[in-house]
């Protein structure tokens, strides 16, 4: 389904109870925003990384910030897409909800309300989600 958007390892093999795909170096965006400010380079590529999962026609619009993994070339790419079918969200209720713990909801925000009010307005009223890391 998404083998050919950049923002999503490839796949290369499958069963009935395994999944491999690319191996994906780099750092959690949580972490890397610890050390990192959150700039309008990460927030557009943020927004453009939403905009694949609709692309690739994905009904879960959302993810938790830990899956977004941040490439050396700063690139994002999305891993566990597991729930990317089987639930329904085009607000990133989890992706926001991260970027508030982390202190950068109202910054994250601002820059959408600048470059791209739409979402802005369909976002701004999401809802506050708690997703635990496992492990």
């Amino acid at each position: 389904m998404a083998q050919k958007d950049e923002h999503f390892p490839r796949l290369y093999e499958f069963g009935e109870k395994y999944i491999i795909r690319e191996y994906i170096n780099g750092v959690e965006l949580n972490e890397y925003l610890l050390t990192k400010k959150l700039t309008g380079q990460i927030s557009s590529k943020i927004i453009k990384l939403y905009d694949s999962m609709v692309k690739v026609g994905y009904l879960r619009q959302d993810a938790a910030i830990f899956h977004i993994i941040v490439l050396p070339s700063v690139e994002l790419k999305l891993i566990d897409t597991a729930k990317a079918m089987k639930k329904r969200s085009t607000i990133p209720n989890l992706l926001i909800s991260g970027l508030e713990d982390i202190g950068y909801k109202e910054e994250f925000f601002n820059f959408l309300k600048d470059n791209r009010p739409e979402l802005y307005i369909q976002w701004i009223n999401y809802s506050k989600k708690k997703y635990k890391k496992k492990g």
